[in-house]
């Protein structure tokens, strides 16, 4: 399946997006629900009289799940007395956990309930490490009426749906409104084509010095935003599309060539982009930093990292007026895009022996009210449109910004080879962000490594 325009209408699915900082401005109260409090949502129907163990296993750096999901285990727990369940919290970087959770997996091990990215679905899918859902979800009434269709297909497989989300991705090319309006093209810049933010970065780099023009991921140290938050977009916005209608992989073409182009132009020829991208491990830490305190004027990003700029914004360190949030342009001055994604996922392991619990916690976790509130403190636009309704996520400008972004959104396939794809995309941007190949080099070689990744019969004939 071709990317394509997810249309999450307001009317299908009114969604928001937000932080700590704005949901506080809003009125809402962020975090789990103290004990007596009378919740607007219903309380989840939850099975009860099951035994057994589980283990739910996740990562998260920044501490702001642990709550919620202590909530719904506590939920589950007191409808199970009998079961036993264990949480498994590890403090370290979605990638390092992913790569950590392959490897038990592989061995037939894993926690019972599964916490990655929704991007991995159709490679565990097809390694046969995670169940599909559909026997538990015909019983749960709340996917058919809560869950867009939208939202429903970003987790469905080879015709079964293997996950539920809870938070969707959006990204931005955020802007610094101060700097380019130093750089003499005004405070309430936009880009009206792709070359106007190669023109705006020119601009940056000549008239404000000391502040990084422009953040382009390239190579392995931008692990998956070489390619979600740089290649991709780069090739959307030429008219290309990663996979053609046969659902095969487009290795060649046009828009290959021009998008490498455009990287040798910002890497080597306009000289905009910091070469610390390409030498240091997780450079999106400190580009994200550097837009939030003035240091960077324009970088494409995902659309959860306002939330913390909110946060800081609030704390009086950061200036939230000054950072504008953009969709991507096209060559051509057509419609603006983003690039979505279903998010970190809920999955069950195939090798778990007691599954019914492990859904048990899936359906305690997603409901409405942690919904709303995490996705509120941790911003991402919500999957459930009951969660979305909200007045308090209406109520801001930049929640339903973020919930129009959405209808503009190109989804990446659950594609098992998707990983592989990655690895392919980021060879070649950073062989042409080093000067060690010319975008007509890379661009041959790009199909090269895509068969050889992939496999020739997975590859679109040149």
């Amino acid at each position: 399946m071709t990317p394509e325009r997810r249309n999450l209408t307001r009317r299908g699915l009114v969604q928001g997006m937000g932080a700590a900082g704005l949901a506080a401005a809003a009125g809402l109260r962020v975090g789990p629900r103290p004990a007596g409090a009378r919740s607007r949502f219903a309380a989840p129907m939850l099975q009860g009289g099951l035994s057994g163990e589980i283990t739910i296993g996740y990562a998260d750096e920044l501490g702001v799940k642990p709550p919620y999901v202590e909530q719904a285990a506590e939920a589950v727990r007191g409808a199970n007395p009998d079961a036993t369940i264990t949480i498994d919290l590890q403090k370290i970087s979605g990638g390092d956990y992913t790569t950590q959770l392959l490897l038990a997996l592989d061995s037939g091990e894993g926690p019972d309930v599964i916490h990655i990215g929704g991007d991995r679905i159709g490679e565990l899918a097809d390694a046969g490490y995670i169940a599909p859902l559909d026997d538990f979800l015909a019983e749960w009434e709340d996917w058919e009426t809560e869950y867009p269709q939208s939202v429903r297909d970003g987790v469905t497989y080879d015709g079964s749906v293997w996950a539920v989300p809870y938070g969707l991705d959006t990204r931005f090319l955020y802007a610094r409104r101060d700097i380019l309006d130093q750089a003499g093209l005004g405070a309430d810049w936009q880009p009206a084509n792709l070359e106007g933010i190669l023109e705006a970065a020119k601009a940056v780099k000549e008239n404000v010095p000391n502040v990084l023009p422009y953040g382009l991921y390239a190579g392995q140290s931008g692990e998956g935003g070489t390619a979600a938050h740089g290649f991709l977009p780069i090739m959307l916005a030429h008219g290309g599309q990663i996979k053609d209608a046969e659902g095969k992989w487009i290795g060649s073409g046009p828009t290959i060539e021009q998008t490498l182009a455009y990287y040798e132009r910002a890497w080597r020829t306009d000289a905009v982009v910091p070469t610390e991208i390409l030498t240091t491990a997780k450079p999106w830490t400190a580009m994200r930093e550097k837009i939030g305190t003035g240091e960077l004027a324009l970088l494409f990003e995902g659309g959860w990292v306002y939330g913390g700029y909110a946060a800081k914004a609030a704390e009086g360190a950061f200036d939230l007026e000054a950072i504008a949030y953009l969709l991507h342009p096209t060559v051509d001055a057509g419609p603006s895009f983003t690039i979505g994604g279903p998010g970190t996922v809920w999955y069950i392991n195939e090798a778990s022996e007691n599954k019914e619990l492990a859904w048990e916690f899936i359906k305690a976790f997603n409901t409405a009210e942690i919904v709303a509130a995490l996705n509120l403190e941790d911003p991402h636009p919500v999957a459930r449109a009951d969660a979305a309704a909200l007045p308090e996520f209406q109520e801001n400008q930049y929640l339903v910004d973020a919930t129009a972004s959405l209808e503009q959104a190109v989804f990446l396939p659950p594609d098992p080879n998707l990983a592989k794809v990655i690895a392919v995309i980021q060879d070649a941007t950073g062989s042409v962000a080093a000067g060690d190949a010319t975008p007509e080099d890379a661009a041959a070689r790009y199909r090269e490594d895509l068969i050889r990744a992939v496999g020739e019969e997975n590859v679109a004939a040149g």
